[in-house]
């Protein structure tokens, strides 16, 4: 048994022997490359985050056009697509989830709205922004979330107007009934205001070649701008296959305008956001500035340039001026802590005067009346700016004025004396005003 394991590890280490020679010869040949390879194909997009490059976005730009979008590469070079690093996300104004939106403000960066057909625009207020809802199927309650989006920095891109077409009215031999075409747009365009702003109107009817066509319009236009990144954008074209369409431009301030300063993109700012308005210039035509002029939007408001650009308008300090409540009501923009009643301390040293004043007149009873601006619920306003109404008495009580000679009252949003659509005009609508109870 003994001499069987030895002849077994004799045998074991001869092996080993004649396998490391065999491996010797092996590295010799230096043959230790695999008969097959296997390749992997990874594109450096599976590994890199997304880009949102020029290009990439061309296939979705712009989001403003009720024509279908056929190979459209834009009229730029590569080089200046592959600068352009945007990421912004965006949806049409029927699309969105206004629930999710209530909570989350940032869900989108754009929203936005074309022409409407005119037998779908529902007028049923003389208030643009309204009608424009209600076209769109939204409850008061989505309308009012907008506007709180639009406050936190959502910009509303609107390519407003109506519409028609030649097959919307033919007299019983075929001709296009042109006058009732007119009645029924100028019907529904008839005493419209934008959220208490003028509006400019501007109406395109078609060329009529016979009895049933008619030749698309195509007007040019040389653009200017008093806004230095504007400056580029020389001429614009509007292309406009339908028989006769009315765009709206509501007031607000100018970002371009052509040759007889008639606006042709307007921005109304509201809050950290806003709402820009132009007419849907064609983009597709390399011979005008339609898509450059998007460009430079979608870099206008995203990089939030309009903060700096937009003047601000500073409100002169009521106080200052002698106090006299029998010849007219007194208006003061009392400072308060955002979304609070809390007095600031500048704001209780500005109500020193009218203390003085009312213990000069001892007989004299007054209304406290608050005032907010619109960002936020007409509840939500209402309760506010009747708190705030009360810390001013409170203020007026604790520094010795007697409380039945003050009788407070909060009007919320409802007596604007300025546009809410500006940030100074807001500016001047929070305030509180005090009357004599006579």
């Amino acid at each position: 048994m003994k001499k069987y394991y030895l002849l077994l590890v004799f045998l074991f280490l001869v092996g080993c022997a004649s396998t490391n020679k065999e491996l010797d010869k092996t590295l010799d040949k230096k043959v230790l490359t695999p008969e097959k390879v296997q390749i992997y194909d990874i594109k450096v997009e599976d590994i890199l985050p997304e880009v949102n490059n020029g290009k990439k976005l061309l296939k979705g730009f712009p989001f403003v056009s009720n024509r279908a979008i056929i190979d459209f590469n834009g009229k730029f070079s590569y080089q200046f697509y592959d600068k352009i690093d945007y990421r912004y996300r965006y949806s049409s104004l029927d699309n969105v989830d206004f629930w999710k939106l209530r909570t989350n403000p940032f869900l989108y960066d754009f929203i936005y709205v074309l022409p409407i057909w005119v037998d779908d625009f529902k007028k049923v207020s003389n208030d643009l922004f309204t009608d424009i809802g209600f076209s769109y199927n939204l409850s008061t309650k989505e309308q009012e979330i907008l506007k709180w989006w639009i406050a936190q920095g959502g910009i509303l891109w609107i390519e407003d107007g109506i519409y028609s077409t030649r097959y919307d009215a033919f007299k019983k031999n075929g001709e296009i009934d042109e006058a009732l075409i007119r009645e029924k747009i100028y019907k529904k365009a008839k005493n419209l205001k934008f959220l208490n702003r003028h509006i400019y109107i501007y109406p395109f009817l078609a060329k009529r070649v016979d009895l049933v066509n008619y030749k698309p319009l195509n007007v040019v236009f040389k653009t200017y701008s008093d806004i230095k990144y504007f400056s580029d954008i020389k001429s614009l074209k509007l292309l406009n296959y339908n028989y006769f369409s009315l765009y709206f431009l509501p007031k607000g301030v100018v970002l371009l305008k052509d040759s007889q300063n008639r606006p042709l993109v307007t921005f109304i700012q509201i809050g950290k956001g806003g709402i820009v308005n132009l007419i849907d210039f064609e983009f597709e035509d390399k011979m005008y500035d339609g898509e450059l002029l998007r460009w430079k939007l979608l870099g206008y408001f995203l990089s939030r340039k309009y903060i700096d650009d937009i003047p601000k308008v500073k409100i002169k300090n009521e106080t200052q001026k002698k106090i006299d409540l029998t010849k007219e009501k007194l208006i003061m923009h009392l400072n308060f802590r955002y979304k609070s009643y809390e007095l600031t301390p500048k704001a209780k040293e500005a109500l020193k005067p009218m203390i003085k004043y009312l213990k000069q007149h001892p007989q004299m009873k007054i209304k406290i009346v608050g005032h907010t601006d619109s960002i936020g619920s007409y509840t939500y306003n209402d309760i506010l700016s009747l708190k705030r109404a009360n810390a001013v008495k409170e203020e007026l009580v604790k520094n010795g004025i007697e409380p039945n000679r003050l009788v407070v009252e909060g009007k919320g949003e409802r007596e604007p004396i300025a546009t809410n659509m500006i940030a100074s005009g807001r500016a001047k609508n929070r305030r509180v005003e005090f009357i004599l109870i006579k």
